[in-house]
């Protein structure tokens, strides 16, 4: 069907199970015309003279007859189960045999009526089919609004249009870093030789990244973004093998990430206009602090695995040297990673109509795996580095705050609590995240809190955007953390 049928037709297919149910099924038929669709009713279209079996078998063959509605409620579940072919005592029940000669997708189940255990009323060869629920008044509204779209292909989420293919394809293919291998075994061996082949290893993500950036151009620049940073998908697993392995087989010493710090800069290096540009351009350094975030995350995900405290102070409480808008480099907290993707999550989010909180945070949840790293282990780093910029934020004396949005945590389900801060209400846990974030105690965590209400109030809204399932002081479990 055409999206811009102007009257497209339906059947509405239903049991004469009481005078109320009747009227319930015109009153839902009278609502379908009113909003353009051209519903066939037996109490309208059936006329004295005609077959009645014939009238319903020909409207739900008819190709004209774009759906046909199925009303379920109790007698329809009993009386579709028992029938044995197509003609039975009413010339309203779908028969299985009937329902066997179209396409299933012609069939749009309605759910009328709830069994004693709860389940919709269904007829069994329907079991299997997503239905619309107006079984009570609180659910009419919205089941109607999803059979308007349904039958005007108007569905709430709309598809996305496909783009181009991904960058590594016209590149030939994947980018591989050939040091990652012998680094990681002199990592899990304890070589001496460890630190130069990470430093290789750093130099190679560094060489693949480069080859891989796209400088943005046209209206239409964020998709380019778009597709060179979807080609960065290999490095970022391989980072994440890499980073596991620091994490796993270091111990808690805080001079294992060297190397990992030197690669932030690196990708830093470029967070401002290339050398030969004359004047900026939205979305320049987004390739790479996507690639930042990302492997800051991961990271921060694989210490925070291994309960790695100290590692993971120095993590949050080094100085990073980064390049600004200004071609300059300067010194930088771990904040700095945190960056704005304007290719993304404004001018991509807008011209694709994609009304998305953010489009970064949809793009690490597709990136992630169970493992390499999870999305849930992301969603704790997020919140983690939140927390860790709230108490830094709270000792600034230069009256300008800033912190990290934890922009994952859009995800987040009601009282989402995360493992690490749940281990909190243990001593050993506690003390280890304490360590993390730099304070003396749960009493000093709580005052570096409660003199941050505002931050606070701004991270449960999602850097501006209000979502009442998360709630940040739930999500650290404050209560457990500030013992």
């Amino acid at each position: 069907m055409s999206a811009t049928t102007e009257h497209p037709k339906i059947f509405i297919s239903y049991s004469w199970t009481s005078v109320e149910h009747e009227q319930f099924v015109m009153g839902l038929a009278t609502s379908l015309r009113n909003h353009g669709v051209d519903a066939i009713l037996d109490k309208w279209d059936l006329k004295p003279g005609q077959d009645k079996y014939v009238f319903m078998e020909s409207m739900v063959v008819d190709s004209e007859v774009l759906k046909v509605l199925v009303l379920c409620d109790r007698k329809y579940q009993e009386k579709a189960n028992t029938r044995a072919g197509g003609v039975g005592t009413e010339s309203q029940i779908i028969s299985q045999e009937l329902y066997g000669k179209v396409k299933q997708t012609k069939f749009i189940p309605i759910v009328c009526d709830y069994d004693d255990d709860g389940q919709p009323c269904l007829p069994v060869f329907m079991k299997g089919l997503i239905y619309i629920d107006v079984s009570s008044e609180e659910r009419y509204g919205e089941g109607l609004d999803q059979l308007l779209r349904l039958i005007y292909e108007q569905p709430f989420h709309q598809k996305p249009k496909l783009g181009g293919a991904p960058a590594f394809v016209s590149n030939g293919g994947t980018s591989y870093v050939r040091e990652l291998g012998a680094a990681i075994r002199a990592i899990q061996d304890g070589k001496p030789n460890r630190q130069g082949l990470e430093t290789l290893f750093v130099k190679g993500v560094l060489t693949e990244l480069n080859k891989l950036y796209v400088t943005p151009d046209g209206k239409d620049y964020d998709e380019g973004v778009y597709q060179a940073i979807i080609g960065t998908k290999e490095l970022r697993d391989q980072v994440a093998d890499y980073v596991e392995a620091v994490a796993a087989f270091s111990g808690d010493d805080p001079s294992a990430i060297g190397p990992f710090i030197k690669l932030m800069e690196g990708i830093g290096a470029h967070f401002g206009p290339p050398e030969n540009a004359g004047s900026y351009y939205p979305g320049w350094i987004d390739f790479y602090a996507f690639f930042a975030l990302e492997a800051f995350l991961i990271q921060t995900a694989a210490l925070l695995r291994h309960e790695r405290w100290k590692t993971l102070r120095r993590l949050v409480d080094t100085t990073y040297i980064l390049r600004g808008d200004h071609r300059g480099v300067s010194p930088a907290r771990f904040i700095a990673f945190d960056a704005h993707l304007q290719s993304l999550d404004e001018h991509r989010n807008q011209r694709l109509k994609l009304n998305r909180v953010y489009v970064s945070a949809d793009l690490l949840k597709e990136r992630c795996s169970a493992e390499k790293t999870s999305f849930n282990e992301l969603m704790e780093a997020d919140v983690f580095l939140a927390l860790k910029s709230v108490v830094a934020g709270s000792e600034s004396s230069d009256g300008w705050i800033s912190y990290w949005g934890p922009r994952t945590s859009v995800y987040a389900s009601h009282g989402n609590k995360h493992p690490v801060f749940l281990r909190a209400s243990d001593e050993t846990t506690r003390n280890g995240i304490h360590t993390a974030i730099g304070v003396r105690s749960g009493v000093d965590l709580k005052a570096k809190l409660d003199s941050s209400k505002g931050i606070l109030h701004d991270l449960d809204r999602a850097g501006g955007r209000s979502f009442s399932r998360f709630s940040f002081l739930e999500a650290i479990n404050v209560h457990g953390l500030t013992k």
